[in-house]
């Protein structure tokens, strides 16, 4: 039987960035468009694309309103990012016991780095598929493809981790399995998009893909 493989979004899914995102976003928002969005406004977009999203609230300056983003997040990315339960001791476990995992985001690699070595995640994935690496990023399955490709799987093998309708859209249309998780903050929606699993606890996945009866 083949090794499992496990691909996880970042943000949401394996590291608590809800904080960190929201600040960044409300920072650039008040910047350059004052007084007119709200946290619920961001709440409604998270987890397309940076650009994309910026070009919904204003798309003349989008541009900069991404460099805005992109420079408060990367000075408050350390002081604001902060653990799930759980996560670091099941990958832990998941890896010794000879599950391949990845990392598919739609972030820039460069903070997909920074979050990974923070809590220090990095050492357990064989992969880390970022926006820019194919054409399309999630809810699109390019970067699932990538990263089955890197890691010389088959879709039976593959189950994509995330906390957003993205995640699973991008599973459902790479035709892979998808668990949704219950710390995301839009764990209710989520249920609507039918995935395979519904963690409440990372430490599910462990029994999911066998580790433990």
């Amino acid at each position: 039987m083949k090794k499992p493989i496990l691909l996880f979004d970042l943000d949401g899914t394996l590291i608590n960035t809800n904080e960190l995102i929201l600040a960044s976003f409300m920072h650039t928002l008040e910047l350059h468009c004052p007084g007119k969005y709200t946290e619920q406004d961001v709440l409604e977009i998270m987890g397309e694309p940076l650009y994309d999203q910026m070009r919904r609230f204003d798309p003349d300056q989008a541009e900069e309103m991404v460099k805005t983003y992109h420079a408060f997040n990367e000075r408050k990315h350390d002081e604001l990012v902060l653990e799930f339960p759980h996560v670091r001791e099941t990958l832990s476990e998941l890896d010794r016991a000879g599950v391949l995992m990845g990392v598919v985001s739609n972030k820039r690699r460069l903070v997909v780095e920074m979050g990974l070595k923070l809590f220090d995640l990095g050492r357990f994935m064989k992969t880390v598929v970022c926006i820019g690496d194919t054409e399309k990023a999630k809810p699109e399955p390019d970067m699932i493809f990538l990263a089955m490709e890197h890691l010389g799987g088959t879709p039976g093998q593959v189950i994509m981790v995330g906390d957003s309708r993205y995640d699973i859209l991008a599973a459902k249309r790479a035709g892979v399995a998808s668990a949704a998780v219950a710390w995301s903050l839009h764990a209710e929606e989520l249920k609507k998009y039918d995935p395979d699993y519904y963690l409440e606890d990372m430490r599910d996945l462990l029994q999911i893909v066998g580790v433990r009866s």
